[in-house]
């Protein structure tokens, strides 16, 4: 690896702290959910409320009685989580911000993870320089922050009330990634098998699973992919600059591809993001890229699935 490449993983990519892989079982199906997916737009709207600053003494009431949304969050918050009560959160305090929202209903659980306020790839990638090989392991990237989220996700599941609850995940960003790595858990583990995974959705994540084309890990890969493409889709805009970057400058400084979980569908906001591409494409310099990434910054934000999401629907 030369100096610029050395100097690009330190300047411009920022992700996992302490990231790796572990050995993991991988079911062989997914146990049967007796409730139904939620719609895309109710998806997005707990991924932009993400967002909201909401307060400790906000925790037990539904969440429509959160003041201070600006439309049209606030009348899709309305619509279409108006039977959801807040039931925790963590305002970024164990490094990842994200609400668990309860269905007062059906007793279900929807955890959705914020990611970036602003894209910077910065705070994105640096962490994945340093993850394990996973040859001889589970391809699912790990990170601190992923843990964390783990273990705050299954604190909230273990508690009397939320006994057998259902879940359901999305998130933004590097909270997509968030969303991801707690679908994956929670189907593999023994000691959450009463609580059904039924359906993840995120919008312009980063992805989870590493692949470099060998026969082993791909078959590792794809046993998993088979596993949660009936319940899981990431929404990605063309020109959002996070899945270029894993598409290029990570597979170009580690040999291994950054795959999502389960399905991607592509949308397109507008056509100007082609003459952004066109001009990366015609340089190999990684420098040189990663600063000619900037014109599609606005790609990421998620905005972009406002009027396919909530207006189809």
């Amino acid at each position: 690896m030369n100096y610029r490449v050395v100097l690009f993983c330190v300047a411009v990519l920022t992700f996992f702290s302490s990231t790796g892989c572990s050995e993991q079982r991988v079911l062989e199906k997914l146990p049967e959910s007796v409730l139904e997916n939620l719609p895309d737009g109710v998806m997005l709207t707990a991924a932009e409320l993400s967002y909201e600053p909401f307060l400790a003494n906000e925790i037990g009431k539904q969440l429509t009685e959160h003041q201070g949304v600006a439309e049209p969050l606030y009348t899709e918050m309305h619509e279409r989580l108006s039977d959801y009560e807040l039931v925790s959160l963590t305002s970024g305090k164990i490094g990842f911000s994200a609400i668990a929202l309860k269905n007062t209903k059906d007793n279900s659980l929807l955890f959705a993870f914020s990611g970036l306020r602003k894209i910077n790839l910065q705070d994105i990638y640096q962490r994945l320089i340093g993850f394990d090989s996973p040859e001889n392991a589970s391809p699912v990237v790990v990170d601190t922050q992923a843990q964390q989220a783990y273990k705050w996700v299954k604190q909230i599941l273990n508690k009397k009330e939320n006994a057998g609850a259902s879940v359901y995940v999305t998130g933004h960003s590097f909270g997509g990634y968030l969303a991801q790595y707690i679908g994956y858990q929670l189907v593999q583990d023994e000691k959450m098998k009463d609580h059904s995974f039924v359906q993840g959705v995120t919008f312009n994540s980063l992805g989870v699973l590493l692949d470099n084309g060998t026969k082993k890990l791909h078959t590792k890969t794809e046993k998993i992919q088979t596993l949660f493409k009936p319940i899981f889709t990431n929404y990605i805009v063309k020109g959002d600059p996070l899945d270029y970057a894993s598409k290029t400058f990570f597979e170009e400084i580690t040999g291994y591809s950054l795959q999502h979980l389960g399905n991607v569908n592509y949308i397109t906001v507008d056509e100007n993001y082609k003459k952004s591409l066109q001009a990366l494409e015609k340089t190999r310099d990684l420098w040189t890229k990663a600063k000619q990434l900037k014109p599609l910054y606005p790609y990421h934000d998620l905005a972009g699935f406002e009027t396919n999401f909530w207006t189809a629907q």
